[in-house]
């Protein structure tokens, strides 16, 4: 009964794009490098932790549509396949010396209303499927799918998707202020559906700020599980997003996170609140208008657990847009 509902969304929602004027239609092919390491300690002991990742190919499609001033349609889509190998001084574990994979697809429809006074709400239906093949030689594929339903409502009055001098296309400015209710609509892994669903209802908010080709956004989402057989912590994340266009060829965007997992009840090690700090940034070159070169650095530090080290990541990739709107 799920996967025909998980059909029935697909059709009605290519049925509904193909009678609609499309606003959006472009195609991203992306492949990419990632290392990730750290320092583990494991009874008094350090270990260098080191991941090595591939991803080949990364698939990405954007449909939106607007059949009138007050509805937008979207329809979000990606496939992608991903490898990774983690090693401990060096050596990867028993029966180990082979990369983990996940080949994931997911498909996202949304419908976005508009009122007066810059008043939304929208619905949304991720669904998302995954492959994953632990790193074990004896290892089988074990498929994971989950569909969820979004609502979300509020105010926003942004400007999205501006161009300053490069093709980067994700400055904004003005702000947003909104709820939202995470429903989960199904959940299998390895073919068992779950006995129980996570819920959660959040609240965020946006102010993103334009100048000189540059933008400053900061940022703050809560969100709280509403099943305590699932999940029942509290989470908060409060950040600044950081974008700026150098020159037509060169762009730089940069964000720090500050998080925030709150737990209903104290753990094993006396814990009610996990804190994390995230830093990263990437630089943009757009070789042409279609392919955008990057690279970026970040760390992500744990501020809770005692003598607990950063993890450093450096990525490298490439992403190629194909823009399939008649102009």
């Amino acid at each position: 009964m799920k996967k025909l509902l998980i059909v029935a969304m697909m059709l009605l929602t290519a049925a509904a794009f193909s009678q609609l004027q499309i606003t959006k239609n472009k195609v991203m092919g992306e492949a990419a490098f990632n290392y990730i390491m750290s320092t583990v300690t494991v009874a008094g002991e350090d270990y260098d932790y080191a991941q090595m990742g591939f991803k080949v190919p990364g698939v990405d499609y954007q449909l939106e549509a607007k059949p009138n001033e007050m509805f937008k349609l979207y329809l979000y889509a990606g496939l992608a396949y991903d490898m990774s190998k983690y090693t401990v001084d060096g050596d990867a574990p028993a029966n180990g010396d082979c990369y983990a994979s996940d080949l994931s697809f997911y498909l996202n429809p949304m419908v976005k209303g508009y009122f007066q006074n810059n008043l939304f709400a929208k619905l949304a239906l991720p669904y998302n499927y995954n492959s994953v093949t632990d790193q074990n030689e004896d290892a089988d594929a074990i498929a994971i799918t989950n569909m969820d339903m979004i609502l979300s409502g509020g105010f926003d009055n942004r400007e999205i998707e501006m161009h300053a001098l490069t093709p980067w296309d994700k400055f904004e400015k003005g702000m947003a202020f909104y709820g939202f209710y995470d429903m989960g609509m199904m959940a299998t892994y390895d073919g068992d559906d779950a006995d129980e669903l996570a819920s959660y209802f959040g609240v965020a908010g946006y102010y993103a700020h334009m100048m000189d080709n540059m933008m400053v956004k900061p940022y703050l989402v809560f969100k709280m599980g509403m099943n305590d057989k699932i999940d029942e912590n509290k989470y908060f994340n409060i950040g600044l997003d950081f974008a700026k266009d150098f020159n037509e060829q060169m762009n730089v965007e940069a964000n720090l996170d500050f998080g925030m997992c709150m737990l209903p009840d104290e753990d094993a090690a006396g814990e009610d609140t996990y804190n994390t700090l995230s830093v990263d940034a990437r630089m943009n070159y757009y070789v042409m208008p279609e392919l955008d070169v990057y690279a970026g650095l970040g760390t992500l530090m744990d501020l809770t657990t005692e003598d607990a080290n950063p993890y450093y990541g450096i990525e490298i990739g490439a992403i190629y847009t194909m823009n399939l709107l008649k102009k």
